[in-house]
Order: C-alpha cells, then sequence, then structure tokens
C-alpha cells in the first residue's frame, strides 16, 4: 500500500455518450497513482454503445450501468456507493490530469484541520487559468456581479466576492465549481452526497455551501492541476441558450435552499436585474445571441423549480 492515500480513495466518473473523453480522463487517472479497481465508472444511461466500450478500454475498473440517464448528482451518488473509501474525488468525463501527483495532493488536502472538500487548480485546452474559484451567492456578491464591481476589487477579495482571484496560492476558500471536486469520508457522509434536486449544474456550489454550514472547510490546492474542457455532455444537447437556462434554474433552487424566503428573494432579485441590464446592452450593441443568453439566464431564475425526485 502506497502512503498517498490513494489505495483508500474512490474516483467516480460519470459517462453518458462520450466514451473516449470517459477513457481518457480515467487512463489519466490510473497514471497518476490511481488503482483502477479504486476508479467507478458509472454509464448515465447511454444509447450509444458506450458501456461495452468502456469495459473493454478500462477492464480493471468498477463499471456500473444505469438504464436511463438519472442526472449528474443522483449518478455521482450511486457510484460513490459501490466503494468504502477515505476520500471520494469526482472528475468530470472531460477533466484531465495535468501535473504529476494532482490526485495524491488532493487527498492530502484533506488531511488539514478541518477540511471537508478540496478542489485543484483548472486550465483550459491551451493552458490559460479557468477560473473555478467562485464566490457563494448572497445578495452582497449578486450586487457585486450585477454592476460589474467584480473586476476592480483587489485580489485579497476576490476569492470571497467574485471570481477573478488569480489562482496562484493554495488556501481556504468559500466554493468553487466541481470539474474535479475531493471530499472527506465524514463530510460525505454527513452530507448525505449530493443534493438531487436538479438534473445537473449546481450540485458542487450547493455541496461546499452545506459542508460550509456543518462547519467544514473548504481547500483549494494549487499544486493539483486538472485540464478541463467544459461542459462536454450537456453540449450533445443544449444550446448555449438553454445550458444558461439551466444553470440559472439549478442556481435559483440553490439560493432559494440555502437563503431562505427573503435573502433568497433578494439574491435573485438583483441577479435578475443584472441579466436584464446586459440583455438591454447586448441588444442595442446588435449582439443577438448575448442578449438571448442573458434572457434565458432571467428565464432560468423565475421558473418554478420541478419537483425533486426521489433518491435511487
Amino acid at each position: 500500500m502506497n502512503g498517498n492515500g490513494l489505495e483508500t480513495t474512490c474516483c467516480v466518473v460519470l459517462n453518458w455518450n462520450l466514451p473516449d473523453l470517459t477513457v481518457r480522463c480515467v487512463q489519466a487517472l490510473v497514471a497518476d497513482g490511481v488503482p483502477a479497481n479504486r476508479i467507478v465508472v458509472v454509464d448515465n444511461g447511454s444509447t450509444d454503445g458506450s458501456p461495452e466500450l468502456l469495459e473493454r478500454e478500462l477492464p480493471d475498473c468498477r463499471h456500473l450501468r444505469l438504464p436511463t440517464n438519472i442526472g449528474f448528482a443522483r449518478a455521482s451518488n450511486v457510484g460513490a456507493r459501490e466503494l468504502e473509501a477515505d476520500t471520494y474525488v469526482f472528475v468530470n468525463n472531460d477533466a484531465f490530469v495535468a501535473s504529476a501527483g494532482s490526485v495524491a495532493r488532493l487527498v492530502e488536502a484533506l488531511a488539514r484541520p478541518g477540511v471537508g472538500v478540496a478542489v485543484p487548480r483548472l486550465v483550459n485546452e491551451d493552458g490559460t487559468l479557468q477560473r473555478n474559484v467562485v464566490p457563494l451567492s448572497t445578495p452582497v456578491t449578486a450586487v457585486i456581479r450585477a454592476t460589474g464591481l467584480s473586476r476592480f476589487l483587489p485580489d485579497s477579495l476576490q476569492p470571497r466576492f467574485s471570481t477573478h482571484w488569480n489562482h496562484e496560492s493554495s488556501r481556504y476558500i468559500d466554493a468553487a465549481n466541481g470539474a474535479v471536486l475531493a471530499v472527506g469520508r465524514d463530510t460525505w457522509r454527513a452530507l448525505g452526497g449530493y443534493v438531487e434536486r436538479a438534473w445537473m449544474y449546481s450540485e458542487d456550489l450547493d455541496l461546499c455551501w452545506r459542508a460550509r454550514k456543518l462547519g467544514r472547510k473548504i481547500w483549494f490546492e494549487r499544486g493539483s492541476e486538472f485540464m478541463h474542457l467544459g461542459n462536454a455532455s450537456g453540449s450533445i444537447v443544449y444550446t448555449d441558450v438553454m445550458r444558461a437556462e439551466l444553470v440559472s434554474l439549478s442556481d435559483g433552487q440553490m439560493i432559494r435552499s440555502e437563503l431562505g424566503p427573503v435573502r433568497g428573494r433578494a439574491t435573485i432579485g438583483i441577479l435578475c436585474l443584472g441579466l436584464l441590464v446586459r440583455t438591454a446592452v447586448f441588444a442595442a450593441t446588435g449582439q443577438r445571441a448575448g442578449a438571448r443568453w442573458a434572457l434565458a439566464g432571467v428565464r432560468g431564475y423565475l421558473k418554478r423549480p420541478p419537483a425533486t425526485p426521489a433518491r435511487s
């Protein structure tokens, strides 16, 4: 048994009609030291023959075939239940290890006192920074977003109030977009996994939010780095406008749940006002695609949430 905790780690990778990306993702995890038998590959109702290809190309991994696509949160929870582990690492199938030892560094970060969730630094295909550390939505952060003040905040305030932090040092943060996200066993159990209220989007932010309410800390590990393509599965069926509406819908559900009726309505109202201003600016300058995107965001925030599905 090696001393980096990977032998007692469970990595969960979901696939939906993108087996080539999934194989590449998993192979990169194995090359980074994760034992193949500690990786759970969940096929989330693919219709393109993915399960057979994945089982052939990744014979030493654990494989789960779901008969239908049950959404990101539910499928991730099902995958995590396959293995007892000290650490659960959830990796989008369009995210790939970019620097050696990245998974081990995430696992090691969870040994810090009070840390329940750890996230890596993300980069785009061309090596540029992908800003994954984000603030939690509150009336204050909503005002900063809606007015465009976020770019003018000093770097020391960025991680808490905006997304323009330089991501150049390891530190405690409030939340992050979780293309790759590690959770300690006790935290995962206390949270009961991902909340299954939405089909996809915002599950990562919600998990960070709930972890903080339990007194757990969120850690950004600069020494761990992954390259993330971004929205690979969603792009199969969703246009940018459809995605904007879905993201706002799930974000709105989370905000209402975590902030309560008064602060939740205030936050969503401010965000919608900011998007409406953007819609007008885009329309006035002939940027029709931008106007449709911003207006879709408003529709998502105002849409009545669907009923929460039962856990599988």
